[in-house]
This record gives C-alpha cells, structure tokens and sequence, in this order.
C-alpha cells in the first residue's frame, strides 16, 4: 500500500512539472509525441511488472526449496523446548514422583539432527542470518554439553540455558518463514 501511495504521489508530481513545463516554454503537442510518450509509459509499467514478478518467482523457489527443512526444524525445536520445559519440572519437583511429566528423550536427538542437516546440507540454500542463528545455537548446545559433562554445570542451569537458546531460535525461524513463505509473522 505504501509502494502505492508513493508511486501515485510521485506521479502526479511528476506529471505536475511536466505539463508546467510545456506551458511555461509554450511546446506544441501533436499526435505522434502523444503516442510516443504512451508507449515509453507503457515500456517502463511493464519492466516493472516483469521485475516484480521475478522477485516474487525468488521468494517462491527458495520458499519451496528450503520449506521442509524449515517446518522439520520448527517442529523439532518447539519438541525440544516442551522437552525441556519437562526436564525442568521434574528437576523441580524431584521429590514429588505424582507430579513428574513424561521425559521425552528424542526430541533432543531429533533437534541436533535437524540443526546438523540444516548446517551441513542446507546452509548454501539458506539465509546466512538464519544459518548464523543455528551455527550459535549449536556451539551453545556443544558447549552447555561439555560444561554438564566436564565442568560440573548444574543440569538445572543448563536447561535454562538451552531453554532460552531453543526459544530464540525458534523465533527466528519462525519469523524466518513468515518472511519467506509471503506470511506475515509479527
């Protein structure tokens, strides 16, 4: 609507100091300059046209090429994020084993497939914005692992630590796909 609106606006100034101008130097007008005129007019719409059409063919290849990979990996990582939300419960209510939720082991598997797919196949038919969100979601999650593993992190702080990583990525991917799918996110 705003292309619109400054197109139309544009125009009309355009057209504004063009007829000034033929008024104030008193240029005759016949019916070839007329015809000449709506033909340029003519030439420069349908460029445009063309030219936003390919923009639009763009956005859909790469929509349809990277569409799969993309909702596997949203998927996984709202799993990931409900596993995580689990683990932390039942971090929380250890003692209580009426209160403990299903652990759900493979989502945390299936995300860092997901994430190792997208970086090692996909990234050169990704965005590199997103590919760097991933990239810093995987050295998160490599390095979380080493601390818990190595360097006595505490389980619970790292699940709050992968919590937050999986949720912003998650975000982004969404709104990644919003933009390239011609959805409007946010």
């Amino acid at each position: 609507m705003l292309k619109i609106t400054i197109g139309s606006i544009l125009g009309l100034f355009v057209s504004m100091v063009g007829f000034s101008l033929l008024t104030v130097f008193n240029i005759q007008i016949n019916l070839t300059v007329i015809t000449n005129i709506i033909i340029a007019a003519a030439t420069v719409v349908a460029t445009l046209i063309h030219l936003d059409s390919q923009n639009k063919a763009r956005k859909d290849r790469i929509w349809d090429m990277n569409k799969t990979v993309l909702l596997d990996l949203a998927h996984a990582l709202s799993e990931a994020i409900e596993a995580t939300e689990n683990e932390l419960h039942n971090l929380q209510n250890y003692d209580e084993r009426e209160n403990q939720v299903e652990s759900k082991a493979y989502a945390f598997t299936n995300i860092k497939d997901k994430i190792d797919y997208a970086l090692n196949v996909y990234s050169p038919l990704m965005d590199k914005g997103l590919i760097t969100s991933i990239g810093e979601h995987n050295k998160i999650d490599k390095r979380t692992t080493f601390e818990v593993n190595y360097q006595d992190l505490d389980h619970k702080d790292a699940y709050e630590i992968m919590l937050k990583s999986h949720k912003e990525l998650y975000g982004k991917v969404l709104v990644f796909i919003g933009k390239i799918s011609g959805v409007k996110y946010k």
